[in-house]
C-alpha cells in the first residue's frame, strides 16, 4: 500500500487500501505474514523504505505471494513496475493486483503496460493543468499557495467572495515583536531566546528556531509584497550526506530569476522603513561561508545521541557535539568537549588502514562471522526445499489436467496446451532459481569468505596510499556505518562492514557483508 500526500492520509485512503487487500487475502485463503506500507512517499521513486523491505524479504522466502492494491501504488512509472514484478517472480513470488494475478500472457502484459502509461499520463496532465491554473490566478492578483505566511491567515473562497489573505492579529503582534527585538539586539539567537522566555510559541511545534526567525526577518510579505513563482522543484542528490530515502524525487528548491516572480499585494504588518533597516543590518552581519572539508562529516555521533559537526575556531578545525543546537534556547545536557579534527581523523584513518590491509587482523575484528555464514546457508536450504515442493505441486497440477482432458471433462485442446505451457514455464523458473541457490550455497562457505577478505585486503593495500582527500572520504563511507565518540574520555567506537562484493563476484548487499567493530583512543 502507498499514499503520497498528507491530504490522502487525512482522507484515510491508506486504511481503505489495507481493508480491501486483507479481505481478498482472507477470501483466497492466504495467511498474511507481513504488511508493507509507504505512507507519504512518491510513486516516482523506487527508493522507499517499505518497498525495499518487501524486496529484501522476498529473497528470504518468508512469503509465497504479494498483493498490491494497484499498479500505481507499486510505482508511477511503468518501467519501475516491470522491474519489481520481474524481480519478485524470479524469487518465486506470485504478484497480484487486488484480485488479479499478473501472468505472462500477452493480454495481461498489455493491460498492465497500458495501466502504467495511463497513470504516468494522468499525473503529468493533472500537474500541468494545476500549474497553469495557479499562474493565471496569481497574475490576477489572487493569493496562491498552500499556507499563508506566519502573521496572516487565508479566508477560503465563499459564495460572495474570492479567497483572500487577511492579517492574523495575534501572530502579527509576534512578527512586530521579532522585528523590534532584532533591531534592539541585532542577534537572531537572542531573539529566539527572548521569545522562548516570554512563553511565545510558533505556529507549528513548541520551539522557535533561528532559521524560522531568519525567514520572517527577510520575508517581503510583511511590507505587503507576497511573491508567487519564486522557486521551482529540483532533484538534489543527498546520498553524500548519508540519506538513503527521499519522499519525493524532486526534493529541493531553487530560486527563479526575479523577473519570473509574480507580485501579489497583501496587507502590511511591518513599517517599510523598519523592514529596510533590518535588511541592512542582516546584510552587514552576513559572512560568506568558507567551506572547510571534514573527513568524518556525517559519520560521527556523540554518546548523547547527537551528531558531531565540523567547526572552525581561530582557524583550527574542530568537531563539536550538536547538542547545544538541538537544545537551544534551553541549556545543553551533554558535557562533550570540542576535539581537534586532525587528531580524531588521524586516529580513525590509521585504525581503518591497519585492519583492512591485514586479513588476519581484520578477521579478529569481525563479529558474528560464523553465525552469519550458517544462518545464510540455512536460509538457502529452506528456500530450496520450498521450491522443490512447489515444483512437485506443479507436476501434480499437470497430471490432474491431463487426466481431466483424457476423461473428456475438458474439450478445449488449445486451453489445455496453454495451461500446460504455463505450468512448464513456472517449472523452468523454479529450476533456474534452484540452480542459482545451489551455486550460492557452494560459494557461501567460510573458506570462500576468508578468500574474499584476502582479496579485499590486497585490493585495499594496493589502493589506500594513493587516495586523495575526496577518495578517502568516499572510501570511509563504503566501510563505516557510524562512529560513536566519547570526547570526555578520549575514545571512539567504529562500526562498519566489509564490502567484499567490490572485489568478488558476490553481489554487494550491506546486510550480508561481514561487520566489524574497532575501539580507538583519540
Amino acid at each position: 500500500m502507498r499514499v503520497s500526500t498528507e491530504k490522502q492520509e487525512e482522507e484515510k485512503t491508506i486504511e481503505s487500501q489495507i481493508d480491501e487487500l486483507r479481505e481478498i487475502c482472507k477470501r483466497e485463503g492466504y495467511e498474511i505474514v507481513k504488511e508493507y506500507i509507504d505512507d507519504g512517499w512518491s510513486g516516482e521513486t523506487l527508493a522507499r523504505p517499505a518497498l525495499d523491505k518487501l524486496r529484501d524479504d522476498a529473497s528470504k522466502g518468508i512469503f509465497d505471494a504479494v498483493y498490491i492494491h494497484s499498479p500505481d501504488r507499486l510505482a508511477r512509472k511503468f518501467i519501475y513496475q516491470g522491474l519489481v514484478i520481474e524481480e519478485l517472480r524470479k524469487k518465486g513470488v506470485e504478484v497480484f493486483f487486488l484480485n488479479k494475478k499478473v501472468s505472462d500472457n500477452p493480454e495481461d502484459q498489455l493491460l498492465l503496460g497500458v495501466q502504467g502509461l495511463i497513470a504516468e499520463y494522468e499525473k503529468a496532465k493533472i500537474l500541468e493543468r494545476t500549474r497553469r491554473g495557479r499562474l493565471y490566478k496569481a497574475r490576477k492578483g489572487k493569493f496562491v499557495g498552500g499556507e499563508a505566511p506566519y502573521g496572516y491567515e487565508y479566508v477560503p473562497k465563499g459564495k460572495d467572495n474570492e479567497g483572500f489573505i487577511k492579517i492574523n492579529e495575534k501572530e502579527a503582534e509576534v512578527v512586530r515583536l521579532i522585528f523590534d527585538l532584532y533591531l534592539r539586539h541585532q542577534s537572531v539567537r537572542r531573539v529566539v531566546k527572548e521569545l522562548t522566555e516570554m512563553g511565545i510559541e510558533p505556529r507549528k511545534g513548541k520551539q522557535w528556531r533561528t532559521s524560522t526567525v531568519n525567514r520572517i526577518l527577510r520575508n517581503e510579505a510583511y511590507i505587503g509584497n507576497y511573491y508567487y513563482n519564486k522557486t521551482y522543484s529540483v532533484e538534489v542528490d543527498e546520498r553524500g550526506e548519508g540519506r538513503k530515502y527521499r519522499r519525493r524525487v524532486r526534493n529541493g528548491r531553487r530560486l527563479r530569476d526575479r523577473k519570473e516572480w509574480i507580485l501579489i499585494k497583501i496587507p502590511k504588518i511591518v513599517d517599510e522603513c523598519k523592514f529596510r533597516l533590518v535588511q541592512e543590518i542582516l546584510k552587514n552581519k552576513f559572512k560568506p561561508i568558507q567551506r572547510t572539508e571534514y573527513l568524518l562529516s556525517g559519520l560521527m555521533k556523540c554518546v548523547c545521541g547527537s551528531t558531531f559537526s565540523g567547526e572552525k575556531c581561530h582557524d583550527v578545525r574542530y568537531y563539536r557535539c550538536n547538542n547545544r543546537h538541538v537544545k537551544f534556547p534551553f541549556k545543553r545536557e551533554c558535557k562533550a568537549k570540542m576535539i581537534k579534527a586532525e587528531k580524531v581523523e588521524n586516529a580513525v584513518w590509521n585504525a581503518i588502514k591497519r585492519i583492512i590491509t591485514s586479513p588476519s587482523v581484520l578477521a579478529n575484528y569481525i563479529f558474528d562471522l560464523g553465525y552469519r555464514i550458517s544462518a545464510r546457508e540455512d536460509e538457502i536450504r529452506r528456500r530450496g526445499e520450498r521450491l522443490i515442493k512447489e515444483k512437485e505441486k506443479i507436476k501434480s497440477k499437470k497430471s490432474r489436467l491431463l487426466e481431466v482432458y483424457s476423461e473428456g471433462f475438458l474439450a478445449d485442446k488449445e486451453l489445455l496446451i496453454r495451461k500446460i505451457e504455463d505450468y512448464e514455464r513456472e517449472e523452468r523458473k523454479i529450476e533456474e532459481e534452484i540452480e542459482r541457490l545451489n551455486s550460492e550455497m557452494k560459494s557461501f562457505k567460510s573458506k570462500q569468505l576468508i578468500l574474499d577478505l584476502r582479496k579485499f585486503c590486497k585490493f585495499a593495500k594496493d589502493k589506500i596510499n594513493r587516495l586523495n582527500f575526496q577518495d578517502r572520504k568516499k572510501f570511509l563511507r563504503y566501510l563505516i556505518e557510524e562512529i560513536v565518540l566519547d570526547s570526555v574520555n578520549g575514545k571512539a567506537v567504529i562500526i562498519g562492514h566489509i564490502p567484499i562484493g567490490l572485489v568478488s563476484k558476490t553481489a554487494y548487499h550491506r546486510e550480508q557483508c561481514p561487520k566489524f567493530k574497532i575501539e580507538v583512543e583519540v
